[in-house]
């Protein structure tokens, strides 16, 4: 995905949502074959304070496969990606990818088109050969969740861009009881560095909500430091009239 300095919290990382432990985490019951529908919603802060940017994460099914959504938005600035994606045993294999951005007077966009039969990405900013397993940078976030399941330490994908390949480097950060809006969660983390000096990012997933993730902390430069924290999550396979949504106050190991 490129690099959107207009977010601090590259959505990218958000979805590339991925997460485990330094110390391999206890694995858990085998990630669930099949993907359940889910959205959080959270809130954004920047260096510690609100700023009034709302953010949503939306996994649905699609046909064929799964369509993953992010957006962040408020009053001056927008942003959204999308991602549609078949899955089969933790295998994601995914055929289109969108980025789109507005706000503060600047527009910045860019799509992937997953031509697997030539082998081909046909990214709006160059044509390039895909290499075995690629990703684009949303579904990687549920890819990472297996691993998360797993118990793996460390782990990387070769990831598809607008504008060419590249990689993606994750570490564990271990387990912690991690409070947010929407409750207190036994969250795994994961880290990331980038080329670019000073940027990190870190990522947490809750064990309760089969890792999907409840919070990611960013600091693109020694200046700005982001934050998004989960304030409510809901699975869509319930009826409206009976959503389940998921409570994290009180902490258990499942």
């Amino acid at each position: 995905m490129a690099n959107h300095t207009g977010i601090f919290v590259p959505a990218r990382l958000l979805y590339g949502l991925a997460f485990m432990a330094c110390q391999p985490v206890a694995a858990q019951q085998p990630f669930p074959a099949e993907l359940r529908p889910a959205e959080g919603t959270y809130r954004v802060v920047v260096n510690g304070i609100p700023v009034g940017l709302s953010a949503t994460i939306r996994l649905e099914k699609a046909e064929p496969g799964y369509r993953l959504q992010f957006t962040a938005r408020n009053r001056l600035f927008s942003h959204e990606e999308s991602a549609h994606f078949d899955w089969h045993n933790c295998e994601a294999t995914p055929y289109h990818y969108e980025h789109a951005s507005a706000g503060f007077g600047m527009q910045r966009g860019g799509e992937i088109r997953f031509d697997w039969e030539t082998g081909q990405a046909l990214g709006s900013k160059a044509t390039y050969a895909l290499a075995t397993d690629t990703l684009d940078a949303l579904s990687v976030a549920m890819v990472a969740r297996c691993h998360m399941a797993n118990g793996d330490a460390a782990f990387s994908y070769a990831v598809a861009e607008p504008d060419g390949m590249t990689d993606y480097h994750y570490a564990s950060l271990g387990t912690d009881s991690l409070e947010t809006p929407a409750g207190t969660w036994q969250a795994a983390g994961l880290e990331r560095d980038y080329a670019e000096r000073g940027r990190h990012s870190e990522f947490w997933a809750a064990r309760e909500l089969d890792y999907f993730m409840v919070r990611m902390d960013h600091r693109e430069n020694p200046f700005i430091r982001g934050r998004i924290e989960l304030t409510d999550f809901r699975y869509l396979d319930e009826p409206d009239n009976n959503t389940e949504r998921q409570d994290g106050n009180t902490v258990t190991s499942r």
